[in-house]
């Protein structure tokens, strides 16, 4: 996983708004899509990405710049996701992904508008510990050690959940009306 530098890790320590924005660019698109899979809105994964960025930069100081950055950091986008998923008990109803369409035809984009709105029903209806590994492993493009180090568990665990989140996936997302095929890897 690429991430900023050891540098930039201490610069953002020390309070930098350079390393900051540094931090954003490199991290926002992945936070975002966590947001998105453990919460389920596109609006909820706004706000959520939003207050992962603010509330890294009070925690900084909890840092340590002498070790990688995206342990900490995604440990801390983790728990926040959870803190909300607490708060809230219920399965969010999905208001789709944001979807820019580009392609030649209207129905070619609403039925890509489609399969997402499918993913993200599927999504919802796993339990969240199945979710945060398929967000951490796809969105924030972990390995499998990272994952287990992160979250405190086993890498057997890990790959547990995984597996069990793709099959549990597959399943809602074929009751839903979609297809898909899982592959073996």
């Amino acid at each position: 996983m690429a991430g900023i530098d050891q540098d930039s890790a201490k610069r953002f320590h020390d309070g930098d708004h350079e390393a900051l924005q540094e931090v954003i660019g490199q991290y926002q698109g992945s936070v975002f899509g966590i947001g998105l899979k453990l919460l389920g809105s596109v609006d909820d994964a706004k706000d959520y990405s939003q207050d992962v960025f603010v509330h890294a930069y009070e925690k900084r100081h909890r840092f340590d710049p002498e070790r990688p950055f995206e342990p900490w950091f995604f440990k801390l986008a983790l728990n926040l996701g959870r803190q909300r998923l607490r708060k809230r008990r219920e399965i969010p109803k999905s208001d789709g992904m944001p979807v820019e369409i580009v392609e030649e035809t209207a129905e070619k984009g609403l039925m890509e508008n489609e399969r997402k709105e499918f993913v993200q029903n599927a999504l919802q209806k796993l339990k969240p510990k199945y979710r945060e590994c398929l967000a951490l492993r796809f969105e924030a493009d972990m390995k499998l050690h990272e994952i287990a180090e992160l979250l405190g568990i086993p890498i057997e665990t890990v790959k547990t959940r995984l597996r069990r989140g793709l099959m549990a996936f597959k399943e809602h997302y074929e009751k839903a009306g979609g297809y898909c095929e899982l592959q073996k890897s």
